[in-house]
């Protein structure tokens, strides 16, 4: 685990590590490092997002898609021809049309949904 050193103020009270803010200690137990859980779940969230984006960097050096500099390497080239059309066979027809919708079933104009009998 990294240790940070804890920010302070003039008079030497601990501020809160995520937005600097003073924090009200109770004078029992452990310090507080954040002056409010909001502040001490943005801090997570950040390291969190933090670690996510390292590993991800980390990845791509060793799997050879950016270079140690940032320089990105171009696609390898396709051995397939891609500029030539292919040919479309004339056997080939078109896609048959989707079978119409079935009708509702409702009982007048507009369209009630049954009420089963032992409602009625």
């Amino acid at each position: 685990m990294t240790t940070y050193e804890t920010p302070r103020d003039g008079t030497g009270a601990k501020l809160c590590h995520f937005c600097g803010g003073p924090i009200r200690q109770s004078g029992v137990g452990r310090s507080k490092d954040y002056c409010s859980r909001l502040c001490r779940e943005k801090a997570y969230r950040a390291r969190r997002t933090q670690r996510i984006k390292d590993e991800a960097v980390a990845a791509a050096l060793e799997s050879g898609l950016i270079s140690s500099t940032g320089e990105t390497r171009p696609d390898p080239v396709s051995p397939v021809d891609e500029t030539e059309v292919p040919q479309v066979s004339p056997e080939i027809s078109a896609p048959a049309a989707p079978a119409p919708a079935p009708a509702p079933r409702g009982r007048g104009p507009l369209d009630l949904p049954q009420m089963p009998k032992l409602w009625r």
